[in-house]
């Protein structure tokens, strides 16, 4: 498929749905790496070709899709059918109108697709409904329609961006990168009806047919006249199938999983067809028909029969082998209890190297779901110039010898990633497993841990910290190694946060620097929580003697470029980010460094995450060009904490340090960074008013508020903020292009086509 087939102008568009495909990153916690084959017309048999382990997840999640999909238009159709004007009372009629309204407003949140299946049947009641002029079913109709916007309106409000750019992704570049075929060729409109013996068999499909057509026949010979009520059942069944047919073939991204909320409709008009044989043969063809369905399905899930009967069933049930899995156990569970054996009071994350359909990280991060959301699995080494990051930022890895899956696109970095980890001495191999095909799957742990985790058997109520082993002397601009050691209850420890800064030892406190100045700067700081947010907060202690526990960090720590030399002095603070509790932490002895910019460089781990966001927060004056790195990191950085924990230890402690230093651009930034990587769309906007203030003579940093207020449907502030944004730089083509979207948004298609053209 090439783009040209759908008249994109890249000069017009580039730079709008370049800068809202990287704003939509934020929303992506994790991202496809598969790259499947071409599909240009021809229906590979080898992709319906499914194992039970291969597709649980999957299944179910079709299954849901499906289910709530017909659901729904089954209360639709009950609440239209003719009976109900004549026998229905207008309670019921209301109680069904209620029910269509909570049924579609689950079926999109489960699926937004479902729209597709009901737009065509929405539609035409709204036509008929006002054809008849029947106002009270419009005014109940309108009201199913608003209850259903109130139960999908909060997600959509948060996540209508991801939708959008995510749609293009899910639509346009997937069509081109497969190779679907064009919207005009024949092709295009019958992919899914070439698909139909792979969802039903041949016998389940022809012999029903061929009932219809007989039935058809028959009628027309006998001129029987249908009933209404039939008519109405068969206008029905034609505008669900047909309806959804033509939107999803209209959909230029085909995949056979998007048509099968059609199978169980498709069903009732299958089974009638089975019915409308003559009496004297009518049920010998069933039973022939039963039978030949169940011979198929018990080919098709044991391996029985021989090479012969395979490829007959082969041949009537294309793409249905279903093997039951009677081999080995895969090892998913093994794995995952492995893992919180050996740290059961962390939160991991497991870097799934390989990509197969039997082990990847959607099934293993299943699997740690089931835990309690104690493991999670995802996919790195995707990226070759990210692979020492992803080494260093995570203790727990898995590979498998042979196929390693769908990893061409990757197949670079994913070899780089698993030579490092099976060569490096901090990686030692945890245990193997024999897969059921004879491959091995390798479970490898970090022995070089950035925490750790010992539980004491002496009470311990305030956090300590006792003690910090770092380098005598430092170099400004530069990752240093650090260790710190914390004893305290487990519930202080799980919900600490510390703020930590090193003070130059000769200036009172009243009157350092701000921590970021363009002179040399006197302190600098270290906040995260402890554990850097990976304790396990499902954690209770077994043993009531179990009253303490000590954390052990080896992280890294970058000082600032323009750090003056000297002495310094580090001075604690405990932030509890539950209750708001806050206490100086002593630190006995005291805790001295020397700054010096010709101090040895040692190598040092990772820096702890809530560091690498503020030094994304200091980008982003920069605008599209500090966007372009910070999005690339937060892509990365969202891999290795899958809950996002650092964005809540980022706001908690920015926040924090504001409120001593309000005037503090860096921090502000950053914040505001935090607050939208957590889709807090009030507190952002609350931040980057801030920053404006601060920061006036940065078109910038107007743009970025406007931007908040776009994201949170609010386009009449965000018209100001960018006024003041094209005061300052009318030229910048981005800005230009929200100015655009803030016209669109409130009706002014002309001013926006000004902006956008």
């Amino acid at each position: 498929m090439d783009q040209e087939n759908f008249n994109f102008n890249s000069e017009k568009t580039s730079i709008f749905d370049k800068l809202l495909s990287k704003i939509s990153a934020i929303g992506n916690r994790e991202q496809a790496t598969g790259n499947r084959e071409n599909k240009t017309g021809k229906i590979d048999q080898e992709k319906f070709n499914f194992n039970s382990e291969k597709t649980s997840i999957f299944d179910k999640l079709l299954s849901k899709i499906s289910a709530i999909a017909n659901t729904a238009y089954f209360i639709l159709v009950r609440y239209t059918s003719r009976g109900q004007d004549a026998r229905t009372t207008t309670l019921k009629k209301w109680l069904w109108a209620t029910a269509f309204g909570l049924a579609f407003g689950a079926a999109i949140l489960v699926k937004q697709t479902t729209i597709f299946f009901l737009f065509i049947p929405l539609l035409s009641i709204g036509v008929n409904i006002l054809r008849k002029r029947q106002w009270q079913k419009l005014i109940q109709l309108i009201f199913s329609l608003c209850l259903s916007v109130a139960v999908f309106y909060p997600w959509a409000r948060t996540n209508w961006l991801l939708m959008l750019t995510a749609g293009k992704r899910a639509t346009v570049d997937s069509a081109i990168a497969e190779g679907d075929p064009n919207l005009l060729s024949l092709d295009a409109w019958l992919y899914y009806w070439k698909l139909l013996p792979y969802h039903i068999s041949l016998p389940l499909l022809i012999i029903p047919i061929g009932g219809l057509f007989f039935y058809f026949i028959r009628s027309f010979k006998k001129q029987d006249k249908f009933s209404s009520n039939y008519l109405h059942s068969c206008r029905w069944l034609a505008i669900f199938l047909i309806g959804g047919y033509l939107i999803c073939s209209l959909n230029i991204n085909k995949d056979f999983r998007y048509t099968l909320p059609l199978l169980p409709v498709l069903s009732i008009l299958l089974a009638f067809g089975l019915m409308q044989f003559p009496r004297k043969v009518g049920k010998q063809i069933r039973w022939f028909t039963i039978g030949l369905a169940i011979i198929l399905m018990v080919l098709n899930l044991w391996p029985v029969g021989g090479i012969f009967f395979r490829k007959i069933s082969a041949w009537l049930s294309p793409g249905g082998v279903y093997y039951a899995h009677l081999g080995k156990e895969w090892p998913h569970q093994k794995v995952i209890a492995e893992i919180i054996k050996t740290d059961p009071y962390l939160r991991s994350t497991l870097g799934v190297l390989p990509s197969t359909p039997e082990i990847n990280q959607h099934n293993l991060n299943y699997y740690g779901a089931l835990q309690n959301l104690q493991v999670y699995g995802r996919q790195v080494g995707t990226n070759l110039k990210q692979v020492p990051q992803d080494v260093r930022s995570l203790s727990w890895f898995v590979t498998k010898t042979n196929d390693q899956g769908s990893v061409k696109r990757i197949k670079k970095a994913q070899a780089a990633i698993v030579n490092i980890i099976e060569k490096n001495p901090n990686f030692q191999l945890q245990k193997s497993w024999l897969l059921p095909d004879n491959s091995n799957l390798n479970l490898y742990h970090n022995q070089f841990l950035p925490v750790e985790v010992h539980p004491l058997t002496k009470p311990q109520e305030k956090i300590k910290l006792d003690y910090v082993i770092l380098s005598p002397k430092i170099r400004p601009g530069v990752p240093i190694p650090i260790t710190y050691k914390w004893s305290g209850s487990w519930q202080e420890l799980q919900s600490g946060l510390v703020l930590l800064t090193y003070r130059h030892e000769n200036i009172d406190r009243a009157l350092l620097q701000p921590l970021v100045s363009d002179n040399n700067v006197s302190r600098f700081i270290h906040d995260r929580a402890i554990g850097m947010g990976s304790l396990y907060p499902g954690v209770s202690p077994a043993n009531k003697s179990e009253v303490g526990f000590e954390i052990i960090e080896r992280i890294g720590m970058l000082p600032p470029a323009n750090i003056s030399s000297g002495n310094y002095i580090l001075e604690a603070t405990y932030l509890n980010r539950k209750t708001g509790e806050t206490y100086p932490i002593p630190i006995q002895p005291p805790v001295r460094v020397e700054v010096d910019s010709q101090a040895e460089i040692l190598p040092a781990p990772e820096l702890d995450l809530v560091t690498q966001l503020r030094m994304w927060g200091q980008k982003l004056p920069l605008g599209i060009k500090g966007l372009e790195t910070v999005f690339e990191e937060v892509g990365r950085v969202n891999q290795y904490d899958p809950v996002q924990d650092y964005t809540k230890q980022a706001e908690k402690t920015l926040a924090y340090r504001l409120q001593q230093d309000p005037n503090n651009l860096e921090l502000l930034y950053g914040l505001s960074l935090a607050r939208v990587l957590q889709q807090d769309a009030d507190g952002a906007i609350a931040a980057l008013t801030r920053v404006t203030e601060l920061d006036s003579q940065n078109p910038f940093a107007y743009a970025y508020l406007a931007f908040v207020y776009l994201y949170n449907l609010n386009p009449g502030p965000a018209e100001i903020a960018l006024k003041s944004a094209l005061e300052l730089d009318p030229t910048q083509p981005e800005i230009r292009a929200l100015n655009g979207v803030t016209a669109l948004m409130q009706g002014n298609v002309i001013k926006a086509w000004r902006y956008l053209k």
